[in-house]
């Protein structure tokens, strides 16, 4: 009972700390130069692994997925470009690249805030009256709503060029086949979801990665409690978010490619 009351405290004061994340948005917005700032630190300086990462993902899926087909029905493989797009789109493209964004940017923004929050900056802030949250939050919150569909745009493509590679050297698959496979399922409002989906995801890692800063006790130890903390909750945020938003998309849609 203990543990379901202090869950839900901690729901509330979460609750209370996005509110006034959100209150500072017009502020901030009237500041670019502190949104590009943050956008650098979480999206450009991430984007090495995510392209890293998003092509070898890709050789995967052409290799393991060409394999498949092609035991199922020799010749088939030049088909498994429209699923791979699709799936990329949708889902596997927003999840890994979130993933990778909690690994790099929520731990390192969690220690950063929880290391300013044991050593008193942020009290010291509010003594010189500058408002933390407005300070520190919201500029990383939009900065995570911009980079992380950035983000997920170049992990898809690069997917798909490993994907190609893969299937066009294994399997002799013509480009243009590939290409033309590629867009059957494909329609203009999946890209919109992928984008907004994304957009929502990176808005909730950083509030929770600073919430979590935010937090922090206990000295040194504290912090990477809070990280650890961090890390977790924001795993778990990104598949559920991923199946809820999902959900939604396929509920207002009447349907999986309606």
């Amino acid at each position: 009972m203990e543990k379901l009351k202090a869950f839900f405290h901690d729901l509330g004061q979460f609750t209370r700390f996005s509110i006034e994340a959100f209150k500072y948005f017009p502020k901030n917005i009237l500041k670019p130069r502190e949104i590009f700032q943050n956008v650098f630190s979480i999206g450009v300086e991430s984007l090495p692994v995510v392209l890293t990462t998003g092509l070898f993902m890709g050789l995967i899926f052409g290799l393991q997925l060409g394999n498949a087909m092609e035991a199922i029905i020799a010749g088939t493989a030049q088909y498994i470009s429209g699923a791979l797009s699709l799936s990329l789109i949708k889902e596997i493209g927003p999840v890994f690249t979130s993933l990778i964004v909690v690994s790099r940017v929520c731990s390192s923004v969690t220690a950063h805030l929880g290391t300013m929050k044991v050593t008193e900056q942020i009290d010291a802030l509010k003594t010189f009256a500058v408002n933390p949250v407005d300070y520190l939050v919201t500029p990383r919150v939009l900065a995570g709503i911009i980079s992380l569909p950035l983000l997920g745009f170049f992990s898809i493509l690069v997917s798909l060029f490993g994907s190609w590679l893969m299937i066009s050297a294994l399997y002799d698959v013509p480009n243009s086949v590939f290409l033309e496979v590629a867009q059957i399922p494909l329609k203009t409002r999946f890209i919109y979801e992928s984008v907004f989906k994304m957009a929502i995801i990176g808005a909730v890692l950083l509030l929770v990665s600073t919430y979590c800063g935010f937090q922090t006790k206990e000295g040194a130890a504290g912090v990477g409690k809070s990280v650890i903390r961090s890390v977790v909750v924001s795993s778990f945020l990104v598949i559920m978010l991923d199946y809820l938003l999902g959900a939604v998309f396929m509920l207002f849609s009447g349907g999986v490619l309606s």
